[in-house]
């Protein structure tokens, strides 16, 4: 009988705990964690799981271009569930980096304007992001923010004592413009691993990819990992298999088609799918967003996403290698 009324106890002492952010999820205005932060002000999601074995691994992740970090709820949930403290962050996405940069020769566009948009320095002239509004800082000010209001819950192991990102502690991702700067993280710092979620840095006027592909990377590409959608218009299948070439996932293993295969999916790197987005009866264009955006996403009838399985498998993958 002791035994159950201290587990009881430990439940009301939790719930009620002001030091703790509860899971399933709250939304957190960038500034509030920093007055300077002036553009892109729409919520951040942030949650995490008190009730499962922590990873001590930040899930981050970057929405596409135009869309709202609360609009991959799901997927932020599912990551919470498998131990991870997950963010889906609020950054300056309003410009096309695809589509500006298709426009132009140079190669070298792709990785100008992601690094204005990541770190704020004047590197583009497509776009003005100072470092105030810059990915990183929104970052860095949201994790200050959530270490004061929830010191229970472990968000300071992700920043250094210099109060910069712990990056081996942080698993990046992103839904298209995201996933490009999920990846490019990737390049610049040993992180804990990349999922990219129908995302391509790929100028189809020169059929070639953003030069920043080519470059020697901190996180293995053994620790890549992408999705992509067989109907989608926005990044079309064929030339993200080219894309894919360029990354080097070739070498790795083979492009399974999930809707064939069992979990695993042959310990693939890149995966496709045909599912129906929860809305066929929407403009096509939503195919790209079907893989991870709430809207989107199919939903079984008990309101479960359908493709969960796929999400486990990349959240748990880089981990594997």
């Amino acid at each position: 009988m002791a035994k159950y009324l201290s587990i009881h106890l430990l439940c009301l002492i939790l719930l009620f705990c002001p030091g703790s952010l509860w899971s399933r999820g709250q939304t957190i205005a960038p500034a509030e964690t920093d007055p300077s932060i002036s553009r892109a002000l729409e919520d951040h999601y942030v949650t995490v799981n008190p009730w499962v074995m922590q990873r001590d691994v930040l899930f981050l992740f970057f929405p596409g271009t135009k869309s709202r970090a609360t609009n991959y709820t799901f997927l932020c949930e599912a990551a919470a569930d498998q131990g991870f403290h997950a963010i889906s962050l609020q950054y300056m996405n309003d410009i096309s980096v695809n589509f500006t940069c298709s426009k132009y020769r140079n190669l070298d566009c792709y990785e100008n304007m992601r690094q204005e948009i990541l770190f704020g320095s004047d590197f583009s002239q497509h776009l003005n992001v100072n470092r105030s509004n810059s990915a990183e800082n929104r970052l860095v000010k949201l994790l200050r923010y959530l270490s004061e209001q929830y010191p229970l819950d472990g968000w300071e192991q992700y920043l250094t004592s210099g109060g910069v990102p712990r990056w081996s502690k942080i698993l990046v991702a992103g839904h298209s413009q995201g996933g490009g700067h999920a990846a490019l993280l990737g390049k610049y710092y040993s992180t804990a691993g990349v999922i990219m979620l129908a995302s391509m840095d790929y100028s189809f006027n020169r059929d070639n990819a953003g030069s920043w592909i080519h470059q020697e990377g901190n996180t293995a590409i053994e620790k890549y990992f992408a999705a992509a959608h067989m109907e989608d218009r926005t990044m079309p299948i064929a030339v993200m298999r080219r894309f894919w070439n360029s990354m080097g996932f070739r070498r790795l293993a083979p492009i399974i088609n999930i809707d064939h295969a069992g979990f695993p999916y042959g310990n693939s790197h890149t995966l496709i799918t045909s599912i129906k987005p929860s809305n066929v009866d929407k403009d096509k264009s939503n195919y790209h967003n079907a893989l991870c955006m709430d809207a989107d996403t199919p939903l079984s009838k008990e309101g479960k996403p359908l493709l969960l399985p796929l999400w486990n498998y990349l959240l748990n993958a880089p981990f594997d290698k």
